[in-house]
C-alpha cells in the first residue's frame, strides 16, 4: 500500500511525505524545498520503519526507526533521497529479512 499527505505553508514553503508499506515494514520518503529557497520539491530524505504491532508484539516501540541499521550511521543521521539509496530502501522493503531476528 501507499499513502501519501502534502502540505503548504506560508512562504512558498511546500512539503510532501509518501509511505509504502509491505507488512510491518515501512518506506517513508519526505521532499520538501527547502522552507521555500527552491523553486521545485528536490530535497529528499528517506526513512525506515518496523511495526512490531504488525508482527503482534507489543512490548517496547510500536515503530520502530530502523534507518541507521539499515544504512549505518546514527540514529538522527539524514539519509539524502538519491536513486542509490531508494534502491537500497526497496531492496530492504521486500527482503523476508535483513539484519532482523523477527523480520517479515
Amino acid at each position: 500500500m501507499i499513502t501519501a499527505n502534502t502540505m503548504e505553508f506560508s512562504g512558498g514553503s511546500k512539503h510532501a511525505n509518501f509511505t509504502i508499506h509491505n507488512g510491518a515494514k515501512m518506506l517513508s520518503v519526505s521532499v520538501d524545498n527547502s522552507g521555500g529557497k527552491m523553486s521545485q520539491m528536490a530535497r529528499a530524505d528517506i526513512r525506515l520503519l518496523f511495526s512490531h504491532t504488525t508482527v503482534g508484539r507489543t512490548e517496547g516501540e510500536r515503530v520502530e526507526d530502523v534507518t541507521s541499521q539499515v544504512f549505518g550511521g546514527g540514529k538522527s543521521d539524514i539519509v539524502r533521497g538519491n536513486a542509490e539509496n531508494m534502491a537500497a530502501a526497496m531492496n530492504w522493503l521486500r527482503r523476508t529479512n535483513w539484519g532482523f531476528q523477527n523480520d517479515i
